[in-house]
């Protein structure tokens, strides 16, 4: 096994091993975050934030990377301890918000294709009733405030375009060259259904003047030149069928699951606003807690299982939430215990992905795990080697940890944040946790070092020492 430089064990040390960095009663914080056994101290993280590119000394920027650096060190310190994470179970727990996804679809895709049969017949008859319309359009584009001359130009470019389809031009190929809306014009100008009133007046009147296949002249409008077109069914009726499955599919999901709700009696907690802002507020506890949320018949949605759905929903679903009034809360409450319900009834009724599906997932899996280790350099035997002690593996995945927090401290590397699902597996099966405190001395220390830096035109003490304060 290589040697370990004493300035890098002394990081390691530093970061790991000093009683007396370990934050004391009420006294002044020296400690940001744990993990694993390992330290983050207040001066290390300021380091971090006044060193690293782009990084505002804010609580927010120093709460993100006191987190990021949770995660790197219980993987690597996971890894050090013999877990290399390859078994199916983990890959399950990591792969889960693709497998909820899936499993999600194909329910609800089999429950539309019970209740909601779009026969050509069916769609004919909901284009034939005019309660909403699929128009096309080319759009010429002249602001509001244009200057006569500008206006002139638009206008004889609009001329040349209505010319061309009267010509006898393809509209969809036409709208793709010559169409300035972005939205529509790498769709044939096809704009999604509406009902009348949905557009500016000028254009919603004319387009709901149309008979199927006719085309307006030019529409003026505060957007600019319009020429407007009705497709007739057979050139739309697929289109329909996608936008009536999404609406019908919506409505089918809201009634679905409230019936599911009724069947089993779910009830949100009276105090589950409470619950849900502390959950967020302190994750270490709440990624295992088991209070109840809300409860039915044969079950519960618990605290831990909140986590795990905002983890999988993204970090500004985390950042959102704590503002949200009760009532919001109680919804989303509501909402994530129906959709537990709504997957035991897919568990029930035999909906799981296929082999083939399955190995695809497997191999993304794998591959976020070698870019993870890789990113961070944890290979090689000095961490894997079982004939290595546990201890001194512990070692050299903390110094390499500490190496690449040096990079972002010199400007040279910025902090990566491992994907929610995999951190949400470390930190349930691992122990951390986050001081508040730690957290807003280091932005203040950060602001101290800052204007040093900023008075002398120069580092702080020169190059900082690798890991160190």
């Amino acid at each position: 096994m290589r040697r370990l430089s004493g300035v890098v064990l002394g990081a390691v040390v530093l970061l790991s091993g000093c009683d007396a960095l370990r934050n004391m009663g009420g006294g002044t914080p020296t400690v940001v975050a744990t993990a694993a056994g390992q330290e983050l101290t207040v001066e290390r993280l300021a380091q971090l934030m006044v060193g690293a590119k782009g990084v505002p000394l804010a609580p927010e920027a120093a709460d993100f990377i006191a987190n990021v650096w949770v995660d790197h060190t219980l993987l690597a310190q996971s890894l050090a301890a013999g877990r290399d994470f390859l078994d199916s179970a983990t890959a399950v727990e990591v792969m889960w918000p693709e497998l909820v996804e899936l499993r999600g679809t194909r329910w609800h895709d089999s429950l539309l294709a019970h209740r909601v049969p779009l026969t050509p017949a069916v769609v004919d008859s909901i284009y034939a009733a005019d309660e909403m319309r699929l128009l096309q359009h080319i759009l010429v584009r002249v602001e509001p405030n244009a200057e006569p001359p500008a206006r002139a130009a638009g206008k004889r470019r609009a001329d040349a375009a209505l010319a061309r389809v009267r010509a006898g031009g393809d509209f969809a190929r036409l709208a793709g060259e010559l169409s300035d809306d972005p939205g529509s014009k790498l769709d044939g100008g096809y704009l999604p259904p509406a009902p009348r009133g949905k557009w500016v007046t000028a254009f919603d009147s004319a387009g709901w003047a149309l008979a199927p296949g006719a085309m307006t002249g030019l529409v003026e409008t505060p957007f600019g030149y319009h020429i407007i077109r009705r497709p007739p069914v057979a050139e739309i009726r697929n289109r329909l069928v996608v936008h009536l499955r999404e609406a019908l599919g919506q409505q089918l999901d809201s009634t679905y699951l409230d019936s599911l709700g009724i069947q089993r009696k779910l009830k949100v907690a009276k105090n589950a606003p409470e619950l849900v802002r502390e959950a967020l507020g302190d994750k270490g506890e709440a990624i295992r807690s088991t209070k109840a949320l809300a409860t039915y018949t044969g079950g519960q949605f618990t605290v831990a299982q909140l986590i795990r759905w905002v983890t999988a929903l993204g970090p500004q679903w985390a950042a959102d939430l704590p503002t949200r009034p009760d009532s919001g809360l109680t919804q989303f409450v509501k909402l994530l215990a129906q959709n537990q319900l709504l997957l035991a009834q897919a568990d029930s009724a035999g909906i799981q992905v296929d082999g083939v599906e399955w190995a695809s997932m497997t191999q993304r899996y794998h591959q976020l795990l070698d870019t993870l280790r890789l990113s961070l350099d944890l290979y090689g035997g000095d961490i894997t080697d079982p004939a290595v002690s546990k201890e001194e593996r512990g070692k050299v995945a903390a110094l390499k940890v500490a190496t690449f927090w040096d990079r972002v401290a010199t400007g040279t590397g910025r902090p990566r944040p491992i994907p929610g699902p995999v951190s949400f597996v470390l930190r349930r099966d691992g122990e951390y946790h986050v001081d508040r405190r730690g957290v807003a001395a280091a932005v203040q220390r950060a602001q101290a070092l800052k204007a040093r830096v900023d008075s002398t035109g120069r580092p702080i003490g020169g190059a900082p020492a690798p890991g160190g304060q």
